[in-house]
């Protein structure tokens, strides 16, 4: 579209000099003035269209990246030691951006460097020495912007890292509220934020000034000489005789033109260097989901209900070796405790189980998929129906209705106004913590996992809650293989063995009765 735009400008240019000679020549140029409107008005009707293929590119842009963008966030899962807010930055703001820069400012810059060269074609038939001159002065431009952009470099780099930084500062003091209040130590965040903030009001203080910079060298001195360079060979070739009058306008106003997009793309400068900063942050991002290590074998071929662990292995990206050579194996509808202090490894072979964690070294196999009952089980924004779907995005509502029963939650819901449509607030608080680990049990149900994995559901409520759970929790595991990580030894009554683990290692296996 800017191409075709440039096109038709050059021959309206090129009918204005020739309605210039016909009127000098005594001529009345009416087809002339009518060619006229037409191109104008093709060129207007163009001019719609380049911001409609723009917003689309960036939304296609956007939404691939952001797909890309959670799939590593997968891949890297949680121990990445990336902050939360950092993330989320990236994958808003930072790849809003690099749509920006892929729908706006890459076309403008293959057009403001193409289109000049298009238009100098167009200046050489009428005047070729003119056309010369212009492009010989066309190149410095570019040579500019390009010095420009090393120190664009380092302060749009700054910029996404401050922007950054302000986004998980204040992902955390939300997250946090209730801390900081009961610490009485909202106002002092406050002020961090403010601080945080203020750097990024400077660094974009910054981003502008070195724009503005950009826009000076490109509209006054390039603008000015490249206009002034086209009247002045105007100017001379017209006494020379060598062009008409009419043709002497026409490669003025095809000078004008040939500059426009040029300076486009310095207006647009800061828009492709952010993009580039942002583009480099999530690009390192994807390269760290690309080197994260996966297993050389992890099966699932096994005996629904089968765990097997075959010399495991497993070291966290910051060097912490959390499983060493552990070796076990839990036959279908078994039930076992891991049991020792924290920091043991327990949560890790747990992951592993799970296969969101995957061993360096060794084998995991489990018969079919494993479903985790969390310590604090995450709740998403939305209503009781919301989250027990995640489960099972097509059951019905007989069907939460019974998975609310056996998780002995229905009189609960069934009290609240809204029933199956009772929203249970950000991280479900608004309701009791007996009530989201419930909740919890009814969405594990759903899964009908043959292997079921439970992280001390217990520790955290009082002890009518602690029945009703352990009733849930044995309706939960009939007939399927249990595995609980145990802190405390209520939590250990009723399983056949506990593995005890010691410092990543698996140092004993107890039998039942024995516990």
């Amino acid at each position: 579209m800017g191409w075709a735009r440039a096109l038709l400008g050059a021959g309206a240019a090129l009918i204005i000099g020739g309605i210039i000679d016909r009127a000098a020549a005594g001529d009345t140029p009416t087809d002339l003035f009518l060619w006229l409107a037409a191109l104008l008005l093709a060129r207007a009707a163009l001019s719609a269209i380049p911001p409609l293929t723009a917003a689309a590119t960036a939304n296609r842009v956007e939404s691939d990246l952001r797909a890309r963008v959670f799939d590593a966030v997968l891949r890297v899962g949680p121990w990445s030691g990336r902050r939360t807010g950092d993330t989320v930055a990236k994958a808003t703001e930072g790849v809003e951006a690099v749509g920006a820069l892929a729908g706006t400012f890459l076309p403008q810059l293959i057009t403001g460097m193409s289109i000049p060269l298009l238009l100098a074609v167009v200046v050489a038939t009428v005047d070729w020495p003119t056309a010369i001159v212009l492009v010989l002065v066309l190149p410095l431009i570019p040579l500019l912007l390009r010095l420009l952009e090393k120190r664009f470099a380092s302060v749009s780099a700054r910029y996404r890292e401050t922007a950054d930084q302000l986004a998980a500062r204040f992902l955390d003091g939300i997250q946090g509220m209730r801390t900081l209040k009961i610490l009485d130590q909202a106002d002092s965040y406050g002020d961090r934020l403010a601080e945080d903030a203020e750097r990024l009001r400077a660094e974009t203080m910054g981003l502008l000034r070195v724009n503005q910079l950009a826009l000076l060298a490109v509209d006054t001195l390039f603008t000015v000489g490249t206009v002034v360079a086209a009247a002045a060979m105007a100017a001379l070739r017209l006494s020379a005789g060598a062009i008409t009058p009419g043709e002497a306008t026409a490669i003025v106003l095809l000078g004008v033109m040939l500059i426009e997009p040029l300076s486009q793309i310095g207006r647009f400068f800061y828009v492709g260097a952010i993009g580039r900063a942002a583009a480099a942050q999530i690009e390192d991002l994807l390269s760290t989901a690309g080197r994260t290590s996966w297993p050389s074998e992890v099966a699932t071929s096994a005996a629904p209900g089968l765990i097997e662990f075959r010399r495991v292995s497993f070291t966290y990206p910051d060097g912490t070796k959390a499983v060493e050579e552990v070796s076990f194996r839990i036959e279908p509808g078994d039930r076992v405790a891991l049991v020792g202090p924290s920091g043991a490894g327990k949560t890790t072979i747990a992951h592993l189980t799970l296969c969101l964690l995957h061993p360096q070294h060794g084998s995991v196999r489990v018969g079919g998929p494993a479903v985790l009952v969390p310590q604090r089980p995450y709740l998403f924004h939305g209503s009781v129906a919301d989250n027990l779907r995640l489960a099972k995005p097509d059951a019905t509502d007989p069907e939460l209705w019974a998975a609310l029963e056996a998780a002995d939650l229905t009189d609960t819901v069934v009290e609240r106004a809204h029933g199956l449509d009772t929203q249970v607030g950000e991280r479900g608080l608004q309701l009791s913590g007996g009530e989201v680990q419930r909740l919890a049990i009814a969405r594990a149900l759903l899964v009908d996992a043959p292997v079921v994995v439970l992280d001390e559901p217990t520790s955290n409520v009082d002890l009518e809650s602690e029945a009703r759970l352990r009733a849930a929790i044995d309706r939960l595991t009939s007939g399927r293989t249990l595995l609980v990580i145990a802190h405390r030894r209520s939590t250990i009554a009723g399983m056949g063995r506990a593995l005890i683990i010691r410092g990543g290692r698996l140092v004993e296996t107890v039998e039942a009765g024995q516990t």
